[in-house]
């Protein structure tokens, strides 16, 4: 009686699930059992791999809604930057305007001492002609009243002067630095070190990591690029590596360079205005993808072009909290 004891301590052991095992999956057919065990080992890596995608895929959709949002019309760019022009002039001519009326004020202020004092005119008394009476004399009170007309132009010409003398650095600064946006569109990569999107060149360097000396901002083909400062075309066309591009020449340290252009509109030797149009973004020489790339350099170096964005904005938010 006591001989089947063995047996049934065996069967108990063999139907204890593996503590190797974490999951069992069996799909049974009618002529045919499938059946899969997944270790924990497995199933930690099926979960991360799972959470990896998922995180990788919210990432991607936030910067996708982000870049969207961030994508502007070349349009509204162009009217931005003319209305932040306008600004700038309506306080140039304020400060036209002031100088103006100080002009008027001296005419006025000679005419009145002609009327009142002929004779201060030419430094000494005119003879009074025979059989006429000497002029009458001045009202009591007028040289009073002129005293303080005088010291009032001169305080409004000091004042023109000033707003003269606080005006002309940033007009001659505002021409002459890249100070907005060269086009439209989303920054889809930054200054300085990165991943090369080329596995042997890029733009400064071999290698997997590489140099980059400027900014990408990437639109639509086409998209049209603006000059950002005044200057002189000193290289419009054919850059090897960079493809089509445009270099101008700003103050004698300062250049800005356009590159990877689909068609260049101005050619070397050409003066240019902030806002005129240089060409149109394009994919030419080592690009991956439609987009501009746009260099600021001082004294031949490049520097990053991001604080360079939006320098005019700045100025002009300056210029009204001081006046």
């Amino acid at each position: 009686m006591s001989a089947p004891q063995p047996e049934r301590r065996r069967a108990l052991r063999s139907s204890r699930p593996d503590s190797g095992r974490w999951l069992t999956v069996m799909v049974v057919f009618s002529h045919r059992t499938f059946r899969w065990s997944l270790t924990r080992r497995l199933m930690l890596w099926v979960v991360g791999a799972v959470a990896g995608f998922c995180a990788l895929a919210m990432i991607g959709s936030g910067y996708g809604m982000w870049a969207t949002k961030k994508i502007m019309s070349f349009g509204r760019l162009q009217q931005e930057t003319r209305e932040q022009q306008e600004q700038l002039r309506s306080s140039l001519d304020q400060a036209q305007a002031l100088e103006s009326e100080v002009e008027t004020l001296r005419k006025q202020h000679t005419e009145l001492l002609k009327l009142l004092d002929p004779k201060a005119q030419t430094g000494s008394p005119l003879p009074t002609p025979p059989g006429q009476a000497s002029p009458a004399a001045p009202p009591p009170g007028t040289q009073e009243r002129l005293s303080k007309l005088h010291q009032d132009l001169d305080y409004t010409a000091k004042q023109a002067a000033v707003v003269r003398a606080r005006m002309a650095p940033v007009l001659w600064a505002w021409s002459h630095t890249p100070s907005i946006p060269p086009t439209a569109g989303y920054l889809s990569s930054g200054f300085g070190v990165r991943v090369s999107p080329f596995s042997r060149s890029n733009e400064s360097g071999e290698g997997l990591l590489g140099y980059h000396s400027g900014i990408d901002i990437s639109n639509v083909l086409d998209t049209p690029i603006q000059v950002t400062a005044d200057g002189e075309v000193v290289e419009a066309g054919w850059m090897d590596r960079y493809g089509w591009g445009v270099r101008v020449r700003h103050t004698p340290d300062q250049e800005t360079l356009y590159a990877h252009l689909n068609r260049v509109e101005v050619k070397a030797g050409q003066k240019v205005s902030r806002g005129d149009i240089l060409g149109a973004m394009g994919r030419s020489g080592n690009a991956t993808g439609v987009h501009l790339h746009y260099e600021v350099r001082r004294n031949g170096k490049t520097v990053n072009p991001q604080p360079y964005l939006r320098l005019q904005r700045q100025w002009l938010n300056a210029l009204g909290r001081q006046s």
